[in-house]
């Protein structure tokens, strides 16, 4: 079993705040265009079922791995489904985790390149924002649930800047309702089944819960019932703005937006919704590095995840670099995101039906 303060512990209310913070990240920039393509003025309505499915997925989950609340995410992966499985499976989930992590970086680097600093060298960038999530995963995961707990405040200014643009936007774009076919708002979901990528690395943390006894199976679907809730309303927003086939051709709907309203003041809102979305993504990078870090170490035993945090910094940062341009890294993304149909969905549907195969009695017999 795992040793409660081995990385530090978490409360359920964090395992909440974690979850949203790990799903708003990059995710958000260009939901509205990749599901828009697809799904045109019903886009939407493809991001709210995606939503509920993904609620439906965090159900399973948890229900799974709440009947093993002192194993490790190495431990019931080997119960349910063989050792040989369970120690792949775990490898595969921090090659996947620290993926993510060098690609979310790299799509910061080119933000920042892009938005605040277009003079700096991206090596540098890339270098300074690593160094920063080394350092706020050295200290384990209770100091990074606190730093999340702070950063998530962040989403109060990206819920309100949703109705900066409203006076611009037409309700006519959204029209007809269901126009685009039930075929295309079903194809739909899928692209936008990976703005939500990060809700997995509940696997990896529950074990880590102190209050177990809180609901926190009800804390997990809220939260994605929340972020269901700020992705619909934005996207509705983006596509009354711009229109279905318009928005096929802006990068990034979600900055784009905000340059549609001139204020009195603030020449450049789209300039305070990158500072506050910087801080965002840096919650989604630390807690998606922390996850491949704590399985590596269930996998060798190793006493603390600071090890890892700093022997897989220099492979993170070549990895970062790798993509040559945009285009790379959007492609790079993109084949990234597939392993999440594996870790988010595949997984815990198999987990869940092995459980009731074989993991009841092997919990009775432990139990025993």
């Amino acid at each position: 079993m795992y040793q409660k303060y081995k990385n530090g512990e978490i409360s359920a209310i964090q395992s909440f705040v974690i979850i949203l913070s790990v799903i708003v990240g990059s995710g958000i920039l260009g939901l509205s265009r990749v599901v828009a393509e697809v799904s045109q003025q019903d886009a939407w309505i493809s991001v709210l079922l995606n939503g509920i499915f993904i609620s439906l997925i965090m159900i399973i989950i948890v229900y799974t791995i709440s009947k093993f609340p002192q194993y490790n995410f190495l431990q019931y992966t080997c119960c349910l489904l063989s050792k040989p499985l369970g120690y792949l499976i775990s490898i595969s989930y921090s090659i996947y985790a620290f993926l993510v992590t060098a690609i979310v970086i790299r799509f910061l680097t080119e933000m920042v390149y892009t938005w605040l600093l277009p003079h700096t060298p991206m090596y540098i960038t890339n270098f300074m924002i690593l160094i920063t999530v080394v350092y706020m995963t050295r200290g384990g995961l209770t100091t990074l649930a606190r730093f999340a707990e702070v950063l998530v405040f962040l989403l109060i200014p990206f819920a309100l800047l949703i109705f900066i643009a409203l006076p611009e936007a037409s309700i006519i774009n959204l029209r007809p309702i269901g126009g685009s076919g039930i075929s295309n708002i079903l194809k739909g979901v899928f692209p936008s089944f990976f703005s939500f990528a990060g809700y997995e690395v509940i696997l990896i943390y529950y074990p880590y819960i102190s209050d177990k006894q809180r609901p926190v199976m009800k804390y997990s679907v809220v939260a994605i019932l929340s972020i269901t809730v700020l992705y619909t309303a934005t996207v509705m927003s983006q596509i009354a703005l711009y229109g279905p086939q318009e928005i096929a051709y802006v990068l990034y709907p979600s900055i784009n937006y905000l340059t549609a309203v001139d204020f009195p003041v603030v020449e450049r809102t789209e300039i305070f919704f990158t500072i506050f979305w910087i801080f965002t993504v840096l919650a989604t990078i630390g807690i998606q590095y922390l996850a491949g870090c704590i399985v590596l170490q269930n996998i060798f035993t190793i006493k603390q995840t600071r090890f890892f945090t700093y022997i897989f910094a220099p492979i993170i940062y070549l990895l970062s670099l790798y993509p040559q341009n945009t285009s790379e890294v959007v492609d790079f993304g993109n084949l990234v995101g597939n392993f999440n149909i594996f870790f988010g969905f595949v997984l815990p549907l198999i987990l869940f039906f092995m459980y009731f195969i074989r993991g009841r009695k092997n919990v009775n017999e432990k139990h025993s």
